[in-house]
């Protein structure tokens, strides 16, 4: 098991371990006899573990077991550098909605798609196509209306009013090249909802009523229709 977990980490990181344990490592080590070392060292040292019984014992015993027993590549430690890459190795696009206006959306290009553009010299741009959908229950694609937003390569993220409420949308990623549009991704729905309640015509029920007197609504300074019902309501 030792020697599994040992392999599964990079030549930097074995050098590391060994620093970490005095282990006297030759500068032109190869990486088998490198394993081979740490093995004998990290048995050893569970030997010497194993053989404590006091409570100091114990105390090193569970350092070791954070230090050794859960390595794990994968994970990196506290000395690490840690960085977020700026892009990943496919094509998707998200849609967020901020507000009833506005929506957010972010999207990754593919290293490969990236280069195709970057090297045409027939690209013509990336496009945002902003989809007004009919129903946001049925699978379907039924666009209402539609618009496009000219965006850059080097761009990946974008806020989008949006110019009805209360309908669902969509977002298309498309690219240019040759004369040719390319559907690169299409992002989730999300559905904008009402900006405002509606005074007449919709009526609340009870429930949607006593809802909206608890969130305050009323000493906002918003588009709220409230009325002198309302006033029944706080006092029950």
């Amino acid at each position: 098991m030792i020697r599994k977990r040992l392999e599964e980490l990079s030549f930097e990181a074995l050098l590391q371990l060994g620093a970490r344990n005095d282990l006297d490592v030759d500068p032109d080590i190869e990486r088998e006899e490198l394993i081979e070392a740490l093995v004998d060292t990290i048995t050893e040292i569970r030997r010497e573990r194993d053989a404590r019984t006091n409570a100091p014992g114990k105390i090193e015993q569970m350092k070791f077991v954070v230090r050794y027993d859960d390595v794990n590549p994968k994970i990196p430690g506290p000395s690490d550098d840690l960085t977020i890459p700026e892009e990943y190795s496919t094509t998707r696009i998200a849609l967020m909605l901020r507000d009833p206006q506005w929506a957010y959306t972010y999207w990754d290009l593919a290293a490969g798609k990236r280069a195709e553009y970057e090297h045409s010299d027939r690209f013509d741009g990336l496009y945002l196509r902003v989809l007004q959908l009919e129903d946001d229950r049925d699978e379907e694609l039924q666009i209402s209306d539609s618009f496009e937003i000219p965006v850059t390569l080097a761009d990946s993220c974008w806020y989008i009013h949006l110019p009805r409420q209360n309908a669902p949308y969509r977002i298309q990623l498309i690219g240019k090249n040759y004369h040719r549009r390319e559907l690169l991704a299409v992002s989730n729905r999300v559905r904008s909802p009402r900006i405002s309640l509606a005074a007449n015509g919709d009526p609340l029920s009870e429930r949607e009523r006593r809802v909206l007197a608890l969130c305050g609504l009323e000493f906002l300074d918003v588009n709220v229709p409230f009325d002198a019902g309302l006033d029944r309501i706080f006092r029950l």
